[in-house]
C-alpha cells in the first residue's frame, strides 16, 4: 500500500510542477478510497507543504510577489476556519461547491462566455479568503486560486511560482492545527518520508518538463487538470 501511495505522490508532484496546481487533491482522493478522509488530509499537508516549499525554491525568480500577498492576507484566517470546521464538520457539501465552481468556469471559458474583466484587489482579498476556507476544511483550495490566475493570464512559469509561493504559509499553518489535533501519530513517520522523498523526485521531473512546453499547451493543460480534479472531487463524494 506504501509502495502505490508512493507512485501516485511522484506522479501527483510531477503534474503539479507542470501545470501549477492539483497534487494535493490528487493525492486526497486516492488516499481517501483506501484510508479515512481526515487522516488522508492530514498526511497530504505534509506533502503538499513540502512539495510547495520545493517550488517556491525553483520557481522563486518568477513569483508575483505582490499578487502572493494579496491573495494571502485573507487566505490565512480563512484557512483557521476551514481547519477547524474539517475537524467537528462533513466536508461533502463543501467539496460538491468547489467542484460546481470548477465545472461551472471550465464551461464557461470553453465557450467563450466569461466577461473580460479586471481582478482587482478586492477580488483578490475575496478569492483569497475562500480559497483559504476550503484549503483548510477540504485539504486543498488550489482550484480557487488556479481560475483566479487563469483569468490574469499569468505566463506559465509566473503561474506555477506564485501558486506554490501563496500555498506554503497555508500548508504551515494547516499541518500545526492538524498535528495539536493529533490527527497524526509516530507510526505514521514512514509514509510522511516516502511522500517527501516522491514529492522531491515529482517536483525536478515536472520543472524539466515544464521549460518544454509551450504557453498555449501549458493553458490547454491547466483546463484539464480542473475538469480531472473537478471529477475528482464528484467522485469522492459519491464513492
Amino acid at each position: 500500500m506504501l509502495a502505490v501511495f508512493f507512485v501516485i505522490a511522484f506522479f501527483a508532484a510531477a503534474l503539479s510542477a507542470i501545470a501549477g496546481f492539483g497534487s494535493a487533491l490528487i493525492l486526497i482522493s486516492a488516499a481517501s478510497l483506501m484510508f479515512d478522509i481526515k487522516w488522508s488530509i492530514a498526511m497530504t499537508t505534509f506533502f503538499y507543504c513540502f512539495n510547495t516549499g520545493l517550488k517556491t525554491y525553483h520557481f522563486r525568480t518568477y513569483i508575483d510577489w505582490h499578487l502572493v500577498f494579496k491573495l494571502s492576507l485573507f487566505a490565512m484566517p480563512g484557512v483557521f476556519i476551514g481547519a477547524y470546521c474539517l475537524l467537528y464538520l462533513e466536508a461533502s457539501w463543501l467539496m460538491l461547491g468547489l467542484a460546481s465552481i470548477s465545472m461551472s468556469y471550465l464551461l464557461l471559458d470553453i465557450f467563450k462566455l466569461i466577461p473580460k474583466f479586471r481582478v482587482n484587489d478586492v477580488v483578490l482579498l475575496v478569492s483569497g479568503f475562500i480559497y483559504g476556507f476550503i484549503s483548510g476544511a477540504v485539504g486543498s483550495g488550489s482550484l480557487i486560486k488556479a481560475i483566479v490566475f487563469k483569468q490574469i493570464n499569468l505566463p506559465k512559469e509566473a503561474f506555477v511560482a506564485s501558486m506554490a509561493a501563496s500555498a506554503l504559509p497555508l500548508n504551515v499553518i494547516k499541518l500545526s492545527l492538524f498535528l495539536s489535533a493529533s490527527l497524526l501519530a509516530l507510526n505514521d513517520v514512514p509514509a510522511i518520508l516516502a511522500l517527501l522523498v516522491a514529492s522531491y523526485m515529482g517536483t525536478i521531473f515536472g520543472k524539466h518538463l515544464l521549460m518544454k512546453v509551450n504557453q498555449t499547451l501549458f493553458n490547454h493543460l491547466v483546463r484539464i487538470v480542473l475538469l480531472l480534479l473537478s471529477l475528482g472531487l464528484v467522485a469522492r463524494i459519491v464513492f
